[in-house]
């Protein structure tokens, strides 16, 4: 009975070894009967391998092989030399006569019309295979054959990215009339994408969240966003397709920093059509005082912090003091001293006497000890604002504001001076004397989130054609309390650009979970697995956690509904300065000034900034000037340190 069993285990052992020999064999003879297109298969999988593609890349290929073959197939029937259907055939044959006579050229000539499309699908259905039983674990030779698999991919995938922006005029600001391109693709989960990364205008007319630490290239990525939009508004607003579009930035660190990137900004918008970009408050003012009667009542109000309990009498009647000195039988005040004077004892009075209701009366007695008081705060506010808020400018006077706020050390000033310039732009939304398509972009939000609950802009400003996009460096920096991050997240229609962060996790869950292929193989001896086991579906994250860890600088993850491409930025290279870094002259009263500024920097790079933008050559007119990318890394740091 044993000599039976060994018996019949040896049989069945040399059985299958036989098999494979056969199988093996027969796969080398069809591979070099077939040796033209298991050349051209695998090359392929060699470039998809390393270059890290996606197997429809090479089946998109092979379609573009599809006029080739027509082509091929009408000489044929016009030589009427052998039959369409039969074409391939003699094709081969004529290859294989060739190549005995050395003739390897014509040969391959010969051959190509029916081997380079049939080679490209037999080398993507090859990689496809082996992409997707790695993926499941049911691949390699080892437990880590998988993870370190997709971490080599990654790399191969990221360095091709690389390696498509760096070549000029590879990535162009727009494509397709509408399109902005961000970067290069460097892999996508349930998005269907192309080398390049565009998204359509529409997008940036939705909310946005951007959220990414310091030194990850969040300027890069805004400055890339900020320029398309302005690029593409421009060219449907001259189609007579939308509105003239609208940046309004308001950038609440401040410092030289802010100051360094506005320049850079007014320069790359100037690049993408702007004809004006204004900078407040060093180069141009707002009037606060333009706002409707109630709405500036409410604005001067929210911008004194209130305390709670017993002290939301003192509210009260500082409100109701505001709202009779803005709403007197004169009009409303023009500037921050008039309202001071109408603080002052004894100007209610004069004001309403005969015109005013008992009830107008009655609140200036009761409420006339507290006017001094009053007063005081507002006078230490407007001391604080500066004369920003106290000009004659409006946002209709610039395509583009660039609003700087102090808030790295002067948080409740830039808390002020953004609410008041928020309600300014709604304002000007929604009784504007031109209709126009805005974007406000809030770079470093948690600056003055305490005190601007943009999360209702967000629920409510699409209705005014205002787009509103966030951004911060962490999730936490988003809001105070969590329900107005997650407000701030859920409307956020545009997408979420999510660069590195070190808690990625509320962000990641915003793009949800996929079905996903889990297979478990026996080890029959390490590193050797066997061919048995089972599957079995399971969810796994869209965005996973851990590879937003580690993205390098100017990497970035576009989540939007239920999926996500990973993006290699394409940095913009504007044009330098008018003046040298540190030499720009703040000094300034009006829009004009910004304006002039701008058309000063225009005509000292006339006619050759488009090329510099596009190649990062130097100043035709000044050829002893280094490169651009270097005036540039020498005026803002290296591109790493964005």
């Amino acid at each position: 009975m044993i000599r039976r069993w060994l018996s019949l285990l040896i049989a069945q052992a040399i059985f299958k070894a036989v098999i494979r020999v056969v199988m093996l064999t027969l796969g080398v003879v069809i591979a070099i009967a077939a040796a033209p297109v298991s050349a051209v298969a695998a090359g392929a999988f060699a470039i998809a391998w390393s270059r890290g593609l996606p197997p429809r890349r090479l089946l998109t290929a092979a379609a573009w092989c599809g006029p080739m073959v027509v082509a091929w197939l009408a000489a044929v029937a016009v030589a009427g030399r052998s039959s369409v259907l039969l074409a391939p055939y003699h094709s081969w044959v004529s290859f294989w006569q060739l190549a005995r006579t050395g003739a390897i050229l014509p040969a391959a000539a010969t051959i190509a019309p029916a081997a380079v499309p049939l080679g490209l699908i037999v080398g993507a259905l090859a990689w496809s295979y082996r992409v997707r039983s790695l993926r499941a674990g049911a691949g390699g030779l080892s437990p880590a054959s998988a993870v370190a698999f997709d971490q080599r991919q990654w790399r191969h995938q990221a360095r091709t990215a690389r390696a498509r922006i760096s070549v000029p005029s590879s990535t162009p600001l727009i494509i397709q009339k509408d399109l902005l391109v961000v970067g290069a693709v460097i892999r996508s989960v349930g998005h269907k994408t192309g080398p390049v990364a565009a998204i359509g205008y529409d997008r940036m007319r939705s909310h946005q969240v951007i959220v990414g630490t310091t030194g990850t290239g969040k300027t890069t990525l805004l400055l890339r966003l900020w320029a398309g939009f302005m690029a593409a508004g421009l060219r449907r607003h001259v189609a007579g397709m939308s509105d003239p579009p609208l940046l309004v930035v308001l950038d609440c660190k401040g410092g030289a920093d802010a100051r360094r990137v506005a320049d850079r900004v007014r320069r790359v918008l100037r690049e993408a059509g702007a004809r004006s970009t204004a900078i407040w408050p060093d180069e141009a003012s707002l009037s606060m005082w333009t706002l409707p009667p109630r709405q500036l009542t409410t604005t001067l109000v929210d911008l004194i912090e209130h305390g709670t309990g017993s002290a939301a009498y003192y509210t009260d009647v500082m409100e109701a003091l505001i709202g009779l000195a803005v709403e007197a039988p004169c009009g409303p005040p023009g500037s921050s001293q008039e309202l001071l004077t109408r603080l002052e004892p004894g100007w209610l009075s004069m004001a309403y006497a005969g015109t005013g209701t008992p009830a107008d009366h009655l609140m200036i007695r009761s409420a006339s000890r507290h006017l001094a008081d009053v007063a005081l705060r507002f006078r230490t506010l407007f001391r604080r604002l500066g004369a920003g808020l106290d000009g004659d400018g409006g946002f209709g006077d610039a395509d583009a504001w660039y609003c700087i706020l102090e808030g790295t050390d002067q948080i409740s000033v830039a808390e002020g001076q953004a609410r008041a310039l928020v309600d300014l732009l709604a304002s000007f939304a929604a009784r504007g004397p031109v209709r126009r398509e805005i974007l406000l972009a809030v770079d470093e939000f948690s600056a003055v989130s305490r005190r601007l609950p943009i999360w209702q802009l967000y629920e409510r400003a699409r209705s005014l054609g205002l787009a509103v996009q966030v951004s911060a460096q962490s999730w936490h920096g988003l809001g105070v309390a969590e329900d107005e991050r997650n407000r701030i997240a859920a409307t956020a229609e545009g997408g979420v650009w999510l660069l590195r962060t070190p808690q990625p996790e509320p962000v990641v869950a915003l793009a949800g979970t996929r079905k996903a292929v889990d297979t478990t193989r026996q080890l029959r001896r390490f590193p050797v697995w066997a061919q048995r086991g089972s599957s079995r579906l399971h969810e796994v994250p869209v965005v996973d956690p851990a590879l937003i860890r580690s993205l390098d600088v100017g990497q970035v993850a576009y989540i939007y509904r239920g999926g996500v491409t990973y993006v290699q930025i394409k940095r913009l290279v504007a044009a330098p300065a008018a003046v040298a870094p540190g030499e720009v002259s703040l000094a300034g009263t009006g829009a004009a000034s910004s304006t002039a500024a701008s058309s000063t920097a225009a005509s000292s790079t006339a006619a050759s900034s488009t090329a510099a933008s596009s190649t990062g050559a130097s100043h035709p007119e000044a050829p002893a000037l280094p490169d651009i990318r270097e005036i540039l890394d020498a005026a803002f740091g290296p591109e790493l340190a964005r």
